[in-house]
């Protein structure tokens, strides 16, 4: 943990900002976090400095905090209680103070306070760093695993199957029953809100459709790529040894007709009450597409759906902070029936899934060759350096602008076509997670003993190419349409929580896979709409 302390007052307050902004650049924020930083500190010090009984003589104490690449702004200062946001709703007639109302209130959920020791304290959240819960969840397995083998050689075997019974086994179930619970109004307002979207631009319909064929055939040999992997790591007995087989759940998988027929629902509760996937997609594309039919007739109906979107999100942003806690009970379970011998099958289920990385990425440059006719030789050149950014990230969304600005400036793309293609085509690109996902799904059956035909494979196939369009593109979502995949493999889809601790680990290239995806349906989109720059495509991958 980095700590940077000095004093603050209205005589130093500029050298304090100078002093703040050199501390700031040295511990890795932008530009832009540095002036929002700025911006509030002004506004919440000045409050409190107007609210003091003597402004004149006001002086606190500013801290500059970087934890676990978290960086904060806090302003400590002795006297009465103030609170300088509690008025945040409260209506002024004075023009400034309205204005300073409206960036207070902008940025709320940047701002705290807090009274300890006589002290008001504002904090100042100037950066989140994007690997914290990543880091978070590591921590939780280690705990886990040292926890559980540390239980294990001080229990008896009573002991053991009461603290799995009573403690270890509730738990895991309550946060399993919980991501069930939001995946199918996650699943089902994310596709909407994608289409609604979509239907601001009535010129677009052939290049998304387009689009949509150019993703759909690049995914199904990626799936198919997937389904190679699983059958070659081959069945993990010590998987469903650790569920002890004493799962109640018993999931028939359905064959190819049953799949397709299945697609329509009875009715549109049932899909939701049951969570299956690819109804809930059904209703969802559905009614998605009468609203944009409908215009500007639904806009209010188009809010509303956008802001269950957010609002579904948000929950799922409440569940994320628990994963560390839930890793370290499926870690300690893990430890309790098995040995440190079983770290050596995550092993193996991890290099399966860093392998997957390099074939997706021959796959998109064969594909790149042979449907954009061009050699691919200058886009793996450049593409390769950029996937350090979505790998680091670990989320799509998150550096989609740098996704399109690499494009248009790195790859020659044209610009409207990478603002439609890079943003729509996301959601239809899933190339890391949708290889990931099947990979695992595939193992899991044949770890559990059920028969892998012809039928079976065709209908899975299928199954996980439409069910792959759902995946929303947020951290910790995997985990729920892991589930989903689980369930059209016939397999329980509680033993998710068996892979909860080795999936931050993957989570970055799943990313950098489904990024890579996203760009090469664009760059080919561009190819054959004549609307690239191949000037700028056969450039030297050097910074302008």
């Amino acid at each position: 943990m980095s700590l940077k302390t000095r004093q603050i007052s209205k005589d130093n307050y500029r050298t304090t900002i100078v002093w703040l902004e050199e501390n700031l650049t040295e511990m890795g924020a932008t530009k832009k976090e540095i002036l929002k930083g700025e911006l509030l500190l002004e506004e919440s010090f000045f409050r409190m400095v107007s609210a003091s009984a003597d402004p004149g003589t006001f002086e606190g104490k500013i801290t500059i905090r970087k934890r676990f690449g978290d960086i904060s702004i806090s302003v400590s200062a002795r006297g009465e209680a103030f609170n300088p946001f509690v008025s945040m709703e409260e209506v002024s007639d004075d023009e400034e103070e309205m204005y300073v109302f409206a960036i207070l209130k902008s940025h709320k959920d940047s701002l705290s306070y807090n009274r300890r020791n006589g002290e008001n304290i504002i904090s100042i959240r100037v950066h989140t760093s994007s690997s914290k819960q990543a880091f978070r969840i590591m921590a939780g397995l280690v705990t886990g695993i040292l926890l559980g083998a540390v239980l294990k050689m001080v229990l008896s075997d009573g002991g053991i199957n009461w603290v799995d019974s009573i403690i270890l086994t509730p738990i895991q179930s309550m946060f399993i029953q919980a991501l069930m619970m939001l995946a199918g109004p996650l699943i089902f307002f994310s596709v909407m809100s994608g289409i609604t979207g979509m239907s601001n631009a009535a010129d677009i319909g052939k290049m998304g459709g387009k689009l949509l064929g150019i993703s759909i055939i690049k995914l199904a040999v990626v799936l198919l790529l997937g389904i190679a992997l699983g059958l070659w790591v081959g069945a993990i007995p010590e998987m469903v040894d650790i569920m002890q087989q004493g799962n109640d759940e018993n999931i028939k998988a359905i064959n190819l007709i049953e799949l397709i027929v299945g697609i329509v629902p009875k009715n549109v509760i049932i899909p939701f009450a049951s969570n299956n996937m690819l109804q809930i997609l059904f209703i969802a594309l559905f009614f998605g597409i009468l609203l944009a039919k409908a215009g500007d007739r639904a806009a209010h109906a188009k809010e509303v759906v956008e802001f269950c979107n957010r609002f579904t999100m948000d929950a799922m942003g409440v569940l994320m902070p628990i994963m560390p806690f839930v890793v370290a009970v499926s870690m300690a379970k893990m430890m309790l029936h098995t040995d440190f011998s079983m770290l050596f099958v995550y092993g193996k289920i991890i290099l399966a899934g860093y392998l997957a990385f390099p074939l997706i990425m021959l796959i998109l440059t064969i594909f790149v060759g042979v449907v954009g006719r061009i050699s691919p030789i200058p886009f793996i050149r450049k593409i390769l350096p950029y996937l350090v950014v979505p790998f680091s990230i670990c989320n799509s969304s998150a550096c989609m602008p740098e996704t399109m600005k690499f494009c248009r400036e790195k790859l020659g793309v044209d610009e409207k076509l990478t603002m439609f293609a890079i943003p729509v085509g996301a959601q239809f690109n899933m190339t890391g997670s949708g290889a990931y996902l099947i990979m695992i799904a595939l193992i899991m059956r044949l770890s559990c003993g059920l028969p892998v035909d012809i039928e079976f494979l065709v209908s899975f196939f299928v199954g996980s190419l439409l069910l792959t369009f759902t995946f929303p593109s947020i951290p910790g979502a995997m985990i729920i349409v892991m589930a989903s995949v689980f369930g059209m493999a016939g397999v329980p889809a509680s033993m998710v929580i068996l892979f909860i601790g080795i999936d931050p680990i993957l989570d970055g290239i799943r990313t950098a896979g489904n990024v890579a995806g996203d760009i090469s349906s664009a760059f080919v989109m561009a190819r054959l709409n004549d609307k690239l720059d191949k000037e700028i495509y056969a450039k030297s991958n050097s910074r302008k």
